[in-house]
């Protein structure tokens, strides 16, 4: 154990437990803490109009206002006092997914700017961190951001945004005369757009396996350049869909709660997805501590460039 570690340990063990974000559904205890998932909106974001028609022509869908107050409430967002705390921690996660999607800095460059951000089991986040990773993202001057609610079977992010009524990805992939800009959505958020998860079918695992899906996908690559594709997938180890999904993927990003999941059932996880694309974990929902405010949030990549 590192000096750093051994810190971390000492100071958690005297820290109040934080109040939990979104339902987890716990395993027990097995792995070392890292940091959380957050961020949000800076205070002083110009104001827009709610929802109507946009001529954005890439967002024919129509304009979301993305309401922060009520994100926060159904804890999509972090608390306005870690704020800034968790809005640095999201830069120390965005940017090696754009690195690697570049080729910068020794990165292995990805196939494409599709980044999957997924967890093993329900309750650990996961719908947390592609929010709060692609509003982080949306801040870099010189990209565009478009959010795509993948976790068709849960639609969590597509009712937090109020679209769960309006037609998403399922329903462009099912029917042929729809096209992308219908089910696209801008948003009050300079240069983040969203697709919803559209209405819920029975056959969605085979929906999503077929060539539409991955032609469908290519053309969300491709229209989102210079840029970032977000897909909020399900839980890999509750549904077909993630599997499905990873291998239309350049990296993946893997959500794991801290002191709940155990490492057997993450290395299930990982055992079911394209292991020779870049798969990094963030530890989600680590206690803060003295150590932590300096050290407050490990990033790494697991089998990134090899076939481990």
């Amino acid at each position: 154990m590192s000096i750093v570690e051994r810190a971390l340990k000492k100071a958690q063990a005297k820290s109040p437990k934080p109040d939990a974000r979104e339902d987890s559904q716990a395993v027990q205890p097995e792995i070392s803490a890292d940091q959380p998932p957050p961020l949000e909106q800076r205070p002083g974001a110009p104001v827009v109009e709610p929802a109507t028609r946009t001529t954005d022509p890439k967002a024919a869908g129509g304009r979301v206002e993305i309401d922060l107050k009520s994100l926060r409430s159904q804890g999509r967002l972090p608390p306005e006092a870690l704020a800034h705390q968790t809005e640095e921690e999201f830069r120390r996660i965005k940017w090696p997914v754009l690195n690697a999607i570049a080729g910068r800095e020794g990165a292995k460059v990805t196939v494409n700017n599709v980044v999957l951000v997924t967890s093993a089991i329900p309750g650990e986040g996961k719908t947390f961190n592609a929010l709060n990773l692609a509003l982080s993202m949306a801040r870099e001057p010189d990209l565009a951001v478009l959010l795509v609610d993948g976790d068709v079977a849960q639609p969590a992010l597509t009712a937090s945004l109020g679209l769960s009524m309006k037609p998403g990805l399922t329903d462009l992939i099912s029917d042929p005369s729809l096209d992308l800009a219908s089910v696209t959505y801008a948003t009050s958020i300079d240069r983040l757009r969203i697709v919803p998860a559209g209405s819920r079918r029975d056959n969605s695992p085979e929906l999503l396996a077929s060539a539409r899906t991955r032609s469908i996908i290519e053309e969300l690559s491709r229209n989102t350049s210079p840029g970032v594709v977000i897909f909020d997938s399900p839980p890999i180890l509750a549904t077909n869909e993630a599997q499905v999904l990873s291998r239309y993927a350049g990296q993946i990003v893997m959500v794991v709660l801290a002191d709940a999941t155990e490492q057997r059932v993450v290395n299930e996880a990982l055992s079911l997805i394209d292991r020779t694309k870049p798969v990094n974990a963030v530890l989600n929902r680590v206690e803060p501590s003295l150590v932590s405010r300096y050290y407050s949030h490990y990033y790494y990549g697991y089998g990134q460039g090899t076939s481990k």
